[in-house]
């Protein structure tokens, strides 16, 4: 079903750059952004929105060729945000954005927590340049659409003939055309906040220093850094060495506050359970009186997205926001 006014149904299409908008990935020096080859995609893509009876309108927020995905960051995500809010006051409710591969994970994590209950966003993109003899942009796209047409709200990664809801999508292969997986199929809480993002966004960097991300090998030794939230990356369930565990609760001792730590796991899909073997689950923590939280279904990128989002709507008290979508490991 797609959403009218007036009779017409109304598109936003916004892209950001990436391999979809490049060309020479053959060569030798590497792709390069190409201002012709993202208007060559909008293009058809808004060739493909008419097919299905819908306008749709380019809004170029990151210029005419946009920008390497390497380069997203929560800068980007507010810009994204705040676009997608004020196209959504104008009655358009349907949004398909055209984004690199590499981090189009974390966008679509981010905009699973912030964009509009009513409004439906896509996005996709391309393991092949513009130019190449196997490009896969078009099928993406043309797929991308009918998703954009059939849901009547969420985020997804349309990609290589699937779906894949924003909280639970991870890239898995950096070549292959099938270039993501889901972590888990199940739906999210209907929790939304609304308020300025591109605010925050704009001083992301003090923001995000309050955020440690530690991924535990079996070489790690150091402490963690003071913060306010702790994600720790484990092994399978989001066990960690017995080591990790006594240097993270002996360090934070004499913290005026002990951070939130939100226990994640290296696999992608399977259950994860910080508490799922006795002594080495991050969720040991909780008995040294750390507030844990445990990642269920969720992806990586999501946590990411969720830790720095929570600072955003709180930063005093972050835990009130992780708390509607985690669950808490009890002692």
């Amino acid at each position: 079903m797609t959403h009218k006014k007036d009779g017409v149904c109304r598109v936003l299409i916004i892209p950001t750059g990436g391999t979809i908008g490049s060309l020479g990935g053959l060569g030798t020096v590497g792709a390069v952004s190409d201002a012709g080859a993202v208007r060559d995609i909008t293009n058809f893509a808004a060739d493909v929105l008419h097919e299905y009876g819908c306008i749709g309108t380019v809004n170029t927020l990151f210029g005419a060729v946009g920008m390497d995905s390497s380069d997203m960051s929560p800068y980007e995500w507010g810009k994204l945000s705040n676009a997608i809010h004020s196209a959504a006051k104008e009655g358009i409710k349907k949004i398909l954005i055209i984004h690199g591969t590499d981090t189009m994970a974390y966008t679509a994590a981010w905009l699973s927590l912030t964009v509009p209950r009513d409004v439906t966003v896509v996005l996709t993109g391309s393991q092949r340049t513009a130019d190449a003899p196997d490009f896969d942009g078009i099928r993406n796209v043309e797929g991308a659409v009918r998703t954009l047409c059939e849901k009547q709200r969420g985020v997804y990664i349309h990609f290589d003939g699937r779906d894949f809801k924003g909280a639970f999508v991870s890239k898995e292969d950096a070549q292959a055309f099938s270039a993501y997986t889901e972590s888990s199929s199940e739906d999210m809480p209907d929790v939304y906040f609304h308020e300025n993002y591109f605010e925050h966004c704009e001083r992301w960097q003090d923001i995000a220093k309050n955020i440690c991300v530690m991924n535990v090998s079996p070489l790690f030794t150091h402490s963690p850094d003071e913060c306010k939230i702790l994600l720790v990356v484990g092994y399978g369930a989001g066990n960690m060495p017995q080591r990790i565990i006594r240097t993270i609760a002996e360090s934070c001792v004499k913290c005026e506050k002990r951070p939130i730590v939100i226990c994640a796991s290296a696999c992608v899909k399977g259950a994860k359970n910080p508490c799922a073997y006795s002594g080495v689950g991050a969720g040991v923590l909780a008995e040294h009186g750390f507030h844990v939280y445990s990642q269920g279904g969720y992806s990586y990128e999501f946590l990411i997205a969720l830790s720095f989002f929570a600072l955003c709507v709180d930063s005093e008290e972050p835990e009130k926001v992780i708390a509607q979508w985690l669950d808490k490991v009890k002692k």
